[in-house]
């Protein structure tokens, strides 16, 4: 099992390059909201955040390094997340995720129940649509 602790500065870079090379959501990335996941080595291995936005929060960022899967890495990280948010605490994914996150506890809804500073952050995901890609929201209450 990974070591989970909260990320310094002198990982910021290691931050965003795992979220880049996963093709996430590369805004909001500022490393004091991200907790992060360490093997026997002391190798970053998974990241996650809760990023804060007026009137909601959002779990998101999370990336667990391919050779490292299947080991409830994320799962440490969610839970460890989690603990730290408030509730409802929301996401945005891929809609092929949603059920590894409706495992723990995440619910689908609908564009209009979403927080307003996260519809408006969907606009943009709108445009992926176009390319096969959809994107939904999901909240944990």
């Amino acid at each position: 099992m990974a070591n989970i602790r909260p990320a310094t500065q002198n990982d910021a870079a290691v931050i965003k390059k795992m979220v880049w090379d996963a093709g996430l959501d590369p805004t909001s990335l500022d490393w004091r909201h991200f907790l992060l996941a360490e093997n026997e080595h002391a190798q970053i291995v998974g990241i996650g955040q809760i990023k804060e936005y007026p009137g909601c929060q959002e779990l998101g960022s999370l990336v667990v390094l391919r050779a490292y899967r299947g080991q409830g890495i994320a799962s440490a990280l969610i839970a460890a997340l989690e603990a730290r948010a408030a509730r409802p605490l929301y996401l945005l994914c891929q809609d092929r995720m949603m059920p590894y996150y409706r495992r723990f506890g995440y619910q689908q809804i609908g564009y209009w129940d979403a927080p307003p500073f996260l519809r408006l952050k969907l606009l943009i995901p709108l445009l992926f649509h176009l390319f096969g890609v959809r994107v939904v929201v999901m909240r944990k209450a």
